[in-house]
């Protein structure tokens, strides 16, 4: 067998079987894997390839599952070898013969209340030897329906005949008179747990396993073996593998490039695939584009994408529609049906609705023409895998951010609603990812899936905007190093949805506060034991502080803090996969944009009572008024003028309505003394 071209696990695998007593098999159990026996390559199952790996080894290989029971490897395997292989240590099962049952149409062993219930034709009972070279208890005998009362029984009925296989020679000899090696293969192996119902029978059953495993005997000058085929080693119980020098562990990666790329070359040699064959060249740009966009996905998912294009009629040129509709569920993406004034549009929309900000508002639409095109992350192998486009907007509150978002959103999409926003102080607590990633196995709300994961799946072309990020637990931010890398994420139910067609936003109040500390250097700490905070940029004269140097240094220090809280926090690789180029850092408002945000606001208010109220209000004269009243709040943004304009403009004008006496048709409003605002109504 050659291993130049296998995976590391693989080759790692090959090694230590016979020498190890348990394997443990975690992670990408459920793909096909490459292997090439005789100079014939070919990609087999988790269960052919430790059956081809157990031939080699002269070793009889038998299979243990839930649902099937036992059946032996097909390798150099006939029906008698098989029953007279395991016909000694079955005893209270049957054989179900011509039934085929088991992977690859194998005979499958059953415990005898199963076969019993099912009443199935064609079954015989297993000859029973009683000519083992072992001493066990009778009552380890299972020999009548009455002996397995319970669903928990054929869990410990498994684990007995496994004790018994690994501890002893097997009776047959082959023709050289050396005694067989033996490899147990237990799969699903993370649910033999969950299928019990009685826990004494359980924990009798993972003892016999415990002590098999090390307690085994050598065939061959091989030592007998169990592997353990789990999703998570984790899945089984602990005590069995921590601290154990029997028991080496093997994690199964999914398939890299190359397997990807030499997967098609497999794939496409059938004449049914025959129209792609040419994706399975290596110098192909149609091939290089395809494994790339298959990043992620396993073997088997490649098969079934090629099947799928076979269906919809597409064609080898534009398998990527196939593979958008594999993972989105459409054929056409949303991207490639854009305006060619789209990137125009953007401008517009974001000059129209964020004030003040044009520096910021450049670097955006630079992230958001290359999301456009599709030419984000190009200087990354797996650029078609991460995000459309990723953006960190900090800066002080109400200067934009947001909106910023909203109104990318509304550009591309045509609907503000395109924006899916989640406000991060929601997630605070440790536990937090669960609501966004769903909850494990076992826990309440499990069967709900996750919040994020759910909106991506559902809307996969969409703005995700995650604000304040700051405020959610730091180890939440791990969960999105997976998402601006690989452009994925698996769900709490092996749900992968993709954000490879998303574009990531983030906005923060980085860099605005730091920590106060007494006399000591100690934090100190509010009422509520939270460490107390304080500006680290002040406008201290609204009129003037509105430089390019006092700019310059709010930006200096935002960009500096940004960079603080990732680092402090031990993830430097999250900022790295944001990007510098792409934390845009926004302002506070100027003096003229200020006004300009009044002036807007106003006009809407005025809107809003001419719809609500039927009442025309006029504010000629006190508009130059109201917007030199803009200029000392613009430090908490366009919220901070929105509170003014609450205070000076709407709960006076909502009182004068209240107290009118008779309805009105206009209302004019004038500057009174000490640049107060005064009313005068016009009736109906």
């Amino acid at each position: 067998m050659k291993f130049d071209n296998m995976a590391k696990w693989q080759k790692e695998l090959k090694s230590f079987m016979g020498i190890k007593r348990g394997l443990i098999l975690e992670g990408n159990i459920l793909d096909e894997f490459y292997c090439e026996v005789d100079n014939a390559g070919q990609f087999l199952s988790l269960d052919d390839l430790l059956d081809t790996y157990g031939s080699m080894m002269d070793a009889q290989v038998v299979f243990y599952n839930p649902v099937y029971g036992f059946y032996c490897g097909k390798s150099e395997c006939t029906e008698e070898d098989e029953e007279l292989f395991l016909s000694p240590y079955l005893s209270g099962y049957l054989c179900k013969k011509e039934i085929e049952i088991a992977p690859g149409g194998h005979n499958a062993y059953m415990p005898l209340k199963e076969c019993f219930e099912k009443n199935e034709k064609n079954i015989h009972v297993v000859s029973i030897s009683n000519n083992m070279d072992m001493n066990v208890d009778d009552k380890t005998r299972c020999n009548s329906q009455d002996d397995v009362e319970n669903d928990s029984m054929k869990q410990v009925n498994m684990s007995r005949v496994v004790l018994r296989a690994m501890m002893n020679a097997e009776p047959r000899k082959d023709e050289n008179s050396n005694k067989i090696h033996k490899i147990f293969v237990l799969n699903f192996a993370s649910r033999l747990e969950k299928c019990n119902i009685d826990e004494t029978a359980q924990t009798e059953m993972f003892m016999n396993l415990y002590y098999a495993i090390n307690n085994s005997t050598t065939a061959n000058g091989k030592q007998n073996m169990v592997i353990f085929v789990v999703d998570k080693y984790n899945d089984i119980p602990a005590w069995i593998y921590l601290n154990n020098p029997n028991i080496r562990t093997f994690f199964i990666e999914s398939p890299d490039r190359n397997t990807r790329r030499k997967y098609m070359e497999f794939a496409t040699f059938p004449d049914r695939y025959k129209q792609f064959q040419k994706l399975g060249n290596i110098d192909s740009k149609d091939s290089k584009d395809f494994v790339a966009e298959t990043g992620g996905l396993l073997c088997p998912e490649i098969k079934q994408i090629l099947e799928l294009a076979l269906n919809e009629n597409i064609e080898s040129e534009n398998i990527k529609k196939a593979i958008q509709l594999y993972k989105y569920g459409i054929k056409d993406s949303p991207w490639e049906s854009l305006e060619d004034d789209i990137v125009k549009r953007v401008k517009d929309t974001l000059e129209e609705r964020v004030k003040g900000q044009e520096l910021a508002l450049s670097t955006v639409e630079q992230v958001i023409m290359r999301a456009v095109k599709g030419l984000s992350g190009l200087q990354h192998s797996n650029a078609n895998n991460k995000p459309r486009g990723i953006l960190f907007l900090a800066g002080p509150t109400g200067v934009g951010k947001t909106e910023t978002a909203k109104a990318i959103a509304e550009a591309i999409f045509g609907d503000e609603d395109a924006c899916v926003r989640f406000d991060m102080s929601e997630y605070r607590l440790e536990q937090s990812d669960q609501k966004l990633f769903g909850a494990p196995p076992g826990y309440v709300g499990y069967e709900g899936g996750g919040q994020l994961t759910n909106v991506i799946k559902n809307h996969p072309f969409s703005v995700i905007l995650f604000d304040e990020i700051e405020k959610a637990h730091p180890t939440i931010l791990d969960k999105f190093l997976q998402i601006l890398e690989d452009g994925r994420m698996t769900d709490n139910q092996g749900n992968t949805v993709y954000f490879s067609e998303a574009i990531i936003i983030f906005t923060s109040n980085l860099g605005m506060t730091e920590p106060v500390y007494d006399s000591m250097q100690r934090p100190v700490l509010d009422a509520s034991g939270n460490i107390k905070r304080k500006p680290t940029i002040v406008i201290e004269n609204p009129c003037i502080d509105d430089t390019v140097e006092f700019k310059e240094r709010t930006r200096k220090i935002i960009t500096e803090g940004v960079k603080n809280y990732f680092i402090n926090n031990g993830r430097p690789e999250l900022l790295n996969r944001l990007g510098e180029n792409n934390i845009v850092v926004f302002n506070f408002i100027d003096i003229e944009s200020a006004k300009s945000i009044c002036e807007k606001q106003l006009k809407t208010i005025i809107k809003s009572i001419k719809e609500k109220l039927n009442i025309s209000v006029e504010i000629t004269e006190i508009v130059d008024c109201i917007k030199e009243n803009a200029i000392f709040h613009r430090e908490k943004g366009g919220r901070g003028i929105g509170n003014m304009l609450e205070e000076k403009f709407i709960n006076p004008i909502s009182e004068f309505i209240c107290g009118y006496n008779g309805k009105l048709s206009k209302i004019v409003c004038i500057v009174g003394e000490n640049q107060t605002i005064e009313f005068r109504g016009d009736k109906l």
